[in-house]
């Protein structure tokens, strides 16, 4: 009688053991579906320090980053920063593609910077103008490039983000984007298997393009886009935009176009609704010749309605022609600083 009832106790204790495990397993997979959206909630409202390191040499374009950037930006209210980086002008043009020293201690000194001024860093790999024109053979390079970066990062905090590539687009098709980014992915997964990954919507991570992003199984990404429309307006009498498109084009918040970039961040948020995956708006800005209230009225616009579809966001950018801050006089401008931040 004794064996037959310790025997019963001993199956009622498997089968609560095996159900506790079930719903251990539940819980885990529970934790690590939505942690992708506490840390997107980390990002909150970032800024770009563009310019910079994304120059074929840091400071060619009028950008240095300074130590006391970061204590600045922190100070005012941002939540992370995004560091737009040039990795392919800093690599041995041979296989294995190995990244200068001096650039790659360059790079790790202002994430450690950034981090130790309590920021959420994202670090890219940008303006790899080779890989736009041939993706089949730059691909490889981008997956040695990003082997070494999570090598030299993999020890870092879960503060420090990645991002495998600044607005694919030109050659870089969606199709050979949805081949390439899960390879560099995977790479990454080797050291850093748990590490926020951010993946970028094909055609200049363009809003419209949002369901050509084929996701894989990864629980830990986020998918960014950029807005800058319209494009008359943000990126009027930009030099580096042929032709040039004419100055004094106004935005005045109509409810129409307020409407208008409300269905475009909607399209996106049903996407990712769909997908379960949280959204970065990686970039919003207008540029300096643009009249300042049209600037700030749109840019209130643009992180107002992100807001309201829980995105997270990083206004392009510190300290050049989109920027917030005048680097010389050491001052916060006002009130397009105000409309990008809310606070």
């Amino acid at each position: 009688m004794n064996k037959k009832i310790l025997s019963v106790l001993l199956g009622f204790a498997l089968i609560f053991l095996m159900n506790g495990n079930c719903k251990a397993d539940q819980s885990v997979s529970n934790v690590d579906k939505s942690s992708a959206f506490e840390y997107n909630k980390m990002i909150g409202h970032g800024i770009n320090l563009g310019n910079a390191l994304e120059a074929p040499v840091e400071g060619s374009w009028g950008v240095y980053i300074e130590d006391e950037y970061f204590k600045i930006i922190k100070e005012r209210g941002f939540d992370s920063v995004r560091i737009p980086i040039r990795w392919s002008a800093h690599i041995s043009e041979e296989y294995p593609y190995e990244i200068d020293k001096f650039f790659l201690d360059r790079v790790r000194h202002v994430v450690d910077v950034a981090l130790r001024n309590d920021l959420v860093v994202i670090i890219n790999c940008h303006h790899f103008e080779e890989l736009y024109q041939d993706p089949d053979k730059y691909g490889p390079v981008l997956v040695e490039v990003w082997k070494q970066i999570a090598q030299a990062f993999k020890d870092y905090p879960d503060k420090l983000f990645f991002e495998i590539f600044n607005e694919p687009a030109q050659n870089l098709t969606p199709t050979k984007w949805n081949e390439l980014y899960p390879k560099v992915l995977g790479e990454i997964r080797k050291t850093n298997p748990s590490r926020i990954v951010i993946i970028d919507v094909p055609n200049w991570s363009n809003y419209s393009y949002v369901r050509e992003l084929k996701l894989v199984d990864d629980k830990n990404i986020i998918v960014s886009f950029h807005y800058y429309e319209p494009f008359n307006f943000t990126h009027q009498g930009a030099e580096w935009v042929s032709p040039t498109l004419p100055i004094g084009v106004k935005w005045e918040g109509k409810d129409w176009e307020v409407e208008q970039i409300r269905n475009h961040f909607k399209y996106v948020s049903e996407w990712a609704k769909k997908n379960n995956v949280p959204i970065f708006l990686g970039e919003f800005g207008a540029y300096s010749k643009a009249d300042m209230e049209s600037r700030v009225k749109w840019t209130k616009t643009v992180r107002r309605i992100a807001e309201e579809f829980g995105f997270s966001l990083a206004y392009w950018e510190f300290c050049a022609g989109f920027g917030l801050y005048d680097r010389w006089a050491k001052t916060w401008i006002e009130p397009l600083t105000t409309s990008a931040l809310g606070k």
